[in-house]
C-alpha cells in the first residue's frame, strides 16, 4: 500500500526512489521516470538507499536491482519494511535465483522486471500498485504457489508469478473457478456483481481449501480445523454440499476417500 492515497489517474505525481548500481542502466531508465512522475531518487546501492530512504518519508514507491555491492537490494527491502511495512518494491534482476525470488515475495515484493528492462512493462508494474495491497494471508499463499514451481527459468517465474498475483485486488478478492471470487474482507463469494453468502461453517472450510490451494485437504484435516462442537465426515460433507449449491459443483473437486481440494 502506497503511503498516501492516490487513483490511477493521477500516478504522475509519485515520488519514486530508483536504486541501481550500473550506472548506464540507471540513467537511461531514470530519463523515462523523470519524464513520467512527480520526483525521483536516485541511489547507488542499498545502503545508500536506505539512507535516502531515511530522509524522505515522501517516497512512495522503490524500483530496485537486487544485486548489488555495500548492501544488495534484498537487504535494504528487508530493512525499508522495519521502518515502513508496506512500502511497495519492484525488483530488478539480470539474474536467475529462485531462492531470492521467493524470499523478495515473502517480504512482499510488487513484481520483478528482467533486465533489459521494457519501459512498458515497468509503467504497466506501477499501476498495479494501485490495485494491490498485500496481507500476511495474501504472503503466504503467493509464496506457497511460487514455492511450486519447479522451473528456474526467470522469465517463466515472473510470468507465473504475475498471473497468481492477478487473482488478488485491492478489496481482497481471491479469484477462483469459473470466475467465482471469495471475498476475504466480507466474507462472501462474488460472481457477476452476485453476492452469494455463506455461514460461518462455509467460511471456515472455505478459506482453510484456498490456504491449502496447491493440495488435497484430508477430511481429518478439515474436521480438526473446524469450530463445530459435533465435528464428523458427514457435517463435512453437507457443508461442502451446501457451498456448491450456491456456486457450482466444480469449485470444490472431491479425491473419494480422501478429501477436497478448491479449484482456482
Amino acid at each position: 500500500m502506497l503511503h498516501r492515497e492516490y487513483s490511477l489517474d493521477n500516478l504522475d505525481k509519485l515520488t519514486i526512489l530508483y536504486v541501481e548500481d550500473d550506472i548506464g542502466t540507471r540513467e537511461n531508465l531514470l530519463f523515462y521516470l523523470q519524464n513520467s512522475y512527480k520526483k525521483v531518487f536516485t541511489a547507488a546501492d542499498g545502503a545508500e538507499g536506505l539512507e535516502l530512504f531515511k530522509k524522505e518519508p515522501s517516497i512512495d514507491l522503490i524500483i530496485s536491482d537486487i544485486f548489488m555491492p555495500k548492501m544488495d537490494g534484498l537487504m535494504m527491502m528487508r530493512e525499508i519494511k522495519k521502518l515502513h511495512e508496506h512500502t511497495p518494491f519492484l525488483l530488478l534482476t539480470a539474474y536467475s535465483n529462485q531462492e531470492y525470488m521467493l524470499e523478495a515475495i515473502e517480504l512482499g515484493a510488487l513484481s520483478y522486471l528482467v533486465k533489459p528492462i521494457d519501459v512498458k512493462l515497468l509503467f504497466q508494474k506501477i499501476e498495479l500498485a494501485y490495485t494491490t495491497i498485500y496481507e500476511q494471508k495474501t504472503l503466504d499463499m503467493l509464496v506457497k504457489k511460487m514455492s511450486s514451481v519447479a522451473s528456474l527459468d526467470m522469465q517463466e517465474f515472473i510470468t507465473v508469478f504475475d498471473k497468481t498475483l492477478k487473482t488478488f485486488s485491492s478489496k481482497g478478492l481471491f479469484l477462483l473457478a469459473d470466475n467465482y471470487q471469495y471475498d476475504f474482507n466480507h466474507k462472501n463469494i462474488i460472481k457477476d456483481a452476485q453476492v452469494i453468502k455463506l455461514n460461518h461453517q462455509e467460511i471456515e472450510i472455505l478459506e482453510y481449501l484456498i490456504e491449502h490451494q496447491n493440495s488435497v485437504v484430508t477430511y481429518e484435516t478439515l474436521m480438526q480445523f473446524t469450530s463445530s462442537e459435533n465435528q464428523s465426515v458427514e457435517l463435512l460433507r453437507t457443508v461442502i454440499k451446501s457451498i456448491r449449491k450456491k456456486t457450482d459443483k466444480t469449485l470444490i473437486s472431491n479425491l473419494s476417500g480422501v478429501g477436497y481440494k478448491i479449484n482456482v
